[in-house]
């Protein structure tokens, strides 16, 4: 379980683009998501409200969460947390630790895109009081059983 004591969540800037593609190439290297390198996340970074925030244990960065904000709402780009340390609470910690600081920025509203048949992650998000809003039809591509839909969802942070 999570030994909160030794994590520390880090904002990280465009210098991280080699970190979080490696990070994402090894959670997503078992699906069928489109594989991010450095350049792909410096393209992210160059757009204005593009933050990330790296989970670490003892030094030894976990996952991350890169979500772009504009004026008073933000939106997940891509979150994940290392195979090896998934299931231990960790994807939580962080996702509750970003929300706290939209928070306290007056972010009134969070969204997110996840596959439907993402069970863990449709879970975490439900834990975290998202609500699905929507769906987008064949959004991901699949496997061999064709496209994946979108849920769309959302948290309300401030009325």
């Amino acid at each position: 379980m999570i030994d909160r004591e030794n994590v520390a969540i880090i904002q990280m800037g465009i210098e991280g683009a080699e970190l979080l593609s490696e990070i994402y190439a090894e959670a997503f290297k078992k699906t069928p998501e489109q594989q991010w390198g450095k350049e792909a996340f410096c393209d992210f970074y160059s757009i204005s409200g593009t933050i990330g925030y790296v989970i670490k244990e003892k030094e030894q960065p976990i996952g991350f969460l890169l979500l772009r904000k504009i004026i008073d709402e933000a939106e997940i780009i891509t979150f994940c947390i290392l195979p090896k340390w998934c299931q231990n609470g960790y994807g939580k910690y962080l996702l509750e630790w970003v929300i706290d600081e939209l928070q306290q920025q007056s972010i009134k509203r969070f969204f997110l895109e996840v596959r439907e048949n993402n069970d863990a992650a449709v879970r975490l998000y439900n834990k975290c009081s998202f609500e699905i809003i929507g769906r987008r039809k064949g959004y991901y591509k699949g496997h061999q059983n064709g496209n994946i839909d979108a849920l769309v969802m959302q948290l309300r942070l401030i009325d």
